[in-house]
């Protein structure tokens, strides 16, 4: 989930927040056509891929549902150790263009020590499952307010935009949140 927040001075303030989208996924994941169907699952990728292709971003498609509750972990001890940024970054790279597998603890371990951070700690927090009051609130919160995709956006606490939107649709609200402030 993402937070926006126009500020005064005309800046946009990004907080990336934990969303699971799929808890119910097996650590292994779910076969993508069996979860949404052929068609459905067409649909989608072909939906991502011609937004990524607008934008110049590299996605390759993957055919499972990851549980991503071990990466979101991985992602709020990177939050704790001031490498959030740099983890957010690797852990996208990975899952869209690298092939990673980021629902192994071996790829989040891997990927989490090359955006700096101590191997050994993010193992201990992955499998232990150290963030789990932070992604159950989160996933809370999300859902009172009605985000059950990804991504999420909320600009200016005001306006809720789910899903891959074109660049012209998130500028359209933050133009309007402007207008009105």
């Amino acid at each position: 989930m993402r937070v926006e927040k126009l500020e005064r001075e005309g800046m946009v303030k990004v907080t990336w927040l934990p969303f699971e989208l799929h808890p119910e996924a097996p650590p292994e994941g779910i076969p993508r056509e069996a979860y949404f169907g052929r068609e459905r699952s067409q649909r989608m990728h072909s939906h991502l891929q011609s937004v990524a292709d607008s934008v110049g971003l590299t996605m390759e498609p993957r055919d499972v549902i990851i549980n991503s509750r071990r990466a979101l972990g991985a992602a709020e001890l990177a939050r704790e150790r001031g490498r959030f940024d740099a983890m957010h970054r690797a852990l996208f790279k990975a899952h869209w263009e690298a092939g990673g597998r980021l629902e192994e603890v071996e790829d989040l371990v891997r990927v989490g020590s090359e955006a700096g951070l101590d191997a050994a700690e993010l193992r201990d927090a992955i499998e232990t499952d150290r963030y789990a009051a932070v992604i159950d609130e989160n996933r809370r919160i999300a859902s009172s307010v009605g985000i059950d995709a990804i991504p999420a956006h909320i600009f200016g606490r005001r306006y809720l935009v789910l899903g891959a939107q074109p660049y012209e649709v998130l500028k359209q609200v933050v133009d309007r949140l402007r207008d009105t402030a």
